[in-house]
């Protein structure tokens, strides 16, 4: 069982509501606690109360030091405020610290009394809601990139055919940086340079998400995020005949790889203008929560693409977009 221990100051408010949240999102899959630097001695009525009203249990949550935890071991401890960050940047019992800060919702009042049984108003429940939902996200997103990276792992060791032991690597290492991208909310303006420079060996030259915009049958593709010289943009969408290979992926909904771009119907080159000189390409349908196609990310490749190459960036990128499409975020 994988574990995790949160500190704050007072171990009374954020790192109360993280240990609860982290242990919910994760149906009591992790060993979870929290301490503080300074323990106030009790949970905040608050918290306890945002928390009970999202049917999450409370009874077993305390306020405690990191004294209390010494000589235990976690795989993950993760500071919450910047001064339990300043008093313990290390915590000694585990594998690896972080640092996720998140405002003090104590301090939105002008008088706080900390006492059990005390009476919660509306203003102090607003605020703490405010903190919960902030930091299940942020729990969310933790979450989502470790199963990311151990679904990568699983398909890259599992791949059919006698794949190089390099191109093997260079996945896993893809992998591992677009977990890390999806565990700050960053993906899909980081992504396509990790993806650059991981495979550039390859012959992966160009990379990027266009957002699809507009209505059928004049839809076009505007370019988000990029990593490679300019190239086309916007893509539009023919009205009769083919649009290329990135419409042809939004109309058939899957991934699509062209070995020979020349030989596609209706291929969109750029490569006269940027420089690039593609001899093959790759393009995959981003969905949204509805499964409509709002995106897609598109390959330009020097170099002839493996099958297995589909493989990969097809779990990649449906991964990353179970934290949200790209739309949501322009």
């Amino acid at each position: 069982m994988p574990s995790v221990v949160i500190i704050c100051t007072g171990n009374s408010s954020r790192s109360i509501l993280a240990e609860a949240l982290w242990r919910e999102e994760t149906d009591g899959r992790w060993r979870c606690a929290s301490a503080g630097t300074q323990p106030a001695g009790s949970p905040h009525p608050a918290a306890l109360a945002v928390l009970e009203e999202e049917g999450i249990a409370v009874d077993s949550l305390r306020s405690q030091s990191i004294e209390d935890l010494a000589g235990e071991k976690f795989d993950l401890a993760v500071t919450v405020c910047d001064e339990a960050h300043q008093q313990c940047p290390v915590f000694p019992g585990a594998s690896r610290t972080v640092h996720w800060p998140f405002p003090d919702p104590v301090k939105h009042f002008d008088s706080v009394k900390h006492l059990d049984g005390l009476e919660v108003d509306q203003q102090q429940c607003d605020v703490f809601r405010v903190a919960r939902d902030s930091i299940r996200k942020r729990i969310q997103h933790h979450i989502r990139s470790l199963d990311l990276l151990e679904r990568m792992e699983l398909i890259i060791e599992q791949l059919p055919g006698d794949v190089p032991q390099q191109r093997c690597v260079a996945y896993l290492e893809m992998a591992r940086r677009a977990a890390t991208a999806l565990d700050e909310g960053t993906h899909w303006d980081l992504t396509p340079n990790i993806i650059a420079e991981v495979m550039e060996p390859f012959g992966w030259d160009w990379n990027g998400f266009y957002l699809l915009r507009g209505q059928i049958p004049r839809r076009r593709l505007e370019l988000a995020s990029a990593a490679g010289p300019p190239v086309c943009t916007p893509i539009e969408e023919q009205a009769h005949g083919r649009s290329g290979l990135c419409f042809d992926a939004v109309q058939q909904g899957s991934i699509l790889v062209a070995a020979d771009v020349k030989n596609w119907p209706g291929y969109v080159s750029c490569d006269g203008e940027s420089g690039l000189s593609t001899v093959a390409g790759m393009a995959r349908p981003i969905m949204d929560a509805t499964g409509e196609v709002v995106a897609v990310w598109d390959l330009d490749s020097s170099q002839q693409i493996c099958a297995v190459d589909a493989l990969v960036m097809d779990a990649l990128i449906e991964g990353l977009s179970s934290a949200g499409s790209p739309g949501r975020y322009r």
